[in-house]
């Protein structure tokens, strides 16, 4: 189960399915939403109105908008490796990124986004808000074995690219033809070893300024952004 907070977000959950268990709802914001507290009471069992003062105690945000659903985990989750383009995320750990990677993959249409089950949760408060609902509707696979995974792609026949901030290939260059899977590595260190050994190639994205790297969730987005336009082509 996991808790999603605010209007939108909460109104993204309904729409987009997700079993809702519980709903609460601060006094001011059952009158100032009675649709959307109608809407909810038909689609969960248990709903609570609490004191403004209650819920502005319990909630994750600064200026809760008063309303808080506690929801099951929906089945969005896949294993098979039949997709046109992918990402991959290994061991990310800021949810603030995890958000906009998801939220960048939705956007740009990506058949899937895998991450290797040491990445952060992507139910958290902070990841659910940076995605803006995105990982209510994007196809995602978790994975025990990131590395097996990787080989499996492989041997499928997909073409697995490394993003690494230098000495690869220029990102404009690669050959982004269906089945291919751009891997993103932690925040503070990049791809393991392990991982760039196995990939089929690695890609750069070229800096001119005097910045070491870029930000995961950049990098991640720009390249998502240039292997969905070189598909279309």
């Amino acid at each position: 189960m996991f808790l999603c907070e605010g209007a939108r977000l909460c109104g993204d959950a309904v729409k987009s399915g997700v079993a809702v268990l519980s709903a609460f709802f601060s006094k001011s914001a059952a009158d100032r939403y009675p649709d959307f507290l109608a809407e909810t009471a038909n689609k969960c069992g248990d709903i609570y109105i609490l004191t403004d003062s209650l819920f502005k105690h319990i909630s994750d945000t600064q200026s809760p908008q008063g309303i808080m659903l506690l929801c099951a985990e929906p089945e969005r989750f896949y294993d098979s490796l039949d997709f046109k383009n992918a990402v991959a995320l290994e061991f990310i750990q800021d949810p603030q990124n995890m958000g906009t990677i998801l939220r960048s993959a939705e956007a740009f249409g990506l058949d899937r986004v895998i991450l290797s089950k040491d990445c952060c949760d992507i139910f958290s408060p902070k990841v659910l808000r940076g995605s803006m609902g995105a990982v209510f509707r994007q196809k995602i696979m978790l994975t025990d074995d990131f590395y097996s995974t990787v080989s499996d792609m492989n041997d499928c026949g997909i073409k697995t690219y490394a993003a690494v901030p230098r000495n690869g290939i220029d990102i404009i260059s690669a050959d982004f033809a269906e089945g291919s899977c751009i891997l993103i590595g932690n925040e503070g260190k990049g791809l393991t070893d392990k991982a760039l050994e196995l990939c089929s190639n690695k890609i750069t994205i070229k800096m001119d300024g005097n910045a070491e790297s870029l930000n995961a969730a950049v990098a991640a987005s720009i390249a998502m952004w240039e292997m969905v336009r070189r598909c279309a082509e």
